[in-house]
């Protein structure tokens, strides 16, 4: 074999083995594509599923708390007005109270951050949208007036309010939406006591100044809550087909 046959063979071999490699490294540039499209097409799901979830449970809390707003404007005119009062009466001022706090569902969210995979979200509109929505949620929680809800709890006997809680339940720890306001009676609470623990509330010197900053704290409840189904819908949008 001559000089110059052995050295094209040598060439030919080189460029044989930097042809293999190459090939390889593109197949494996074509399966880590495919499995980190799969991969986001898997955190995709998962996202539009908690988001789904999220806008279902602000759905219900809207509701819930415009229930709660009325009820307390319902016992502000109740108070005002000196009418005679019962069971009615109580229900409303207990029901004024009330508190169901959102979190948002972030496992998904959270997974995406602290793995780094949040790369595999091309969509920089997602991603955006995702992080402000996330963000901004804990604001959604307010303090609730607590002063309200300590005057209605330190003022009503203990066993009128076991008995609310377990004949008229308007939530449930266990699930992620409020069972609501159903029409329920307080057994063993006659209508002459009801009044009795009434008119004690009614007489608190600034029950009146503290239920009106309360209705209005549901007011901006509301209003953020209905801000939060907007900015979910909006994230809804974009990562629906």
């Amino acid at each position: 074999m001559t000089h110059a046959m052995r050295k094209g063979r040598i060439v030919g071999e080189f460029f044989l083995i930097v042809f293999g490699v190459l090939a390889a490294m593109m197949v494996d540039t074509w399966i880590e594509a495919r499995n980190d499209d799969n991969l986001r097409l898997e955190y995709e799901t998962r996202l539009l599923d908690d988001l789904r979830a999220d806008s279902e449970a602000i759905r219900h809390r809207i509701k819930f708390f415009r229930a709660v707003r009325a009820f307390g404007t319902d016992t502000l005119d109740r108070i005002r007005s000196g009418e005679p009062v019962g069971q009615d009466a109580l229900l409303a001022a207990y029901y004024a109270a009330e508190i169901f706090e959102f979190m948002p569902i972030e496992n998904t969210y959270v997974d995406l951050q602290n793995t780094g995979n949040i790369r595999l979200l091309r969509d920089i509109d997602l991603r955006l949208a995702l992080a402000s929505y996330h963000n901004n949620s804990t604001t959604v929680n307010l303090a609730t007036s607590k002063k309200y809800r300590e005057i209605v709890r330190g003022i009503i006997p203990w066993h009128i309010q076991k008995s609310i809680r377990k004949n008229c339940p308007t939530t449930d720890p266990g699930a992620s939406v409020p069972t609501g306001f159903p029409e329920c009676a307080i057994p063993h609470v006659g209508s002459d006591e009801s009044t009795r623990v009434f008119v004690a509330l009614a007489a608190h010197p600034r029950i009146q100044e503290i239920l009106t900053y309360r209705v209005s704290e549901v007011d901006v409840e509301i209003f953020l809550l209905s801000a939060q189904k907007y900015a979910v819908q909006e994230v809804i949008d974009i990562l629906e087909p």
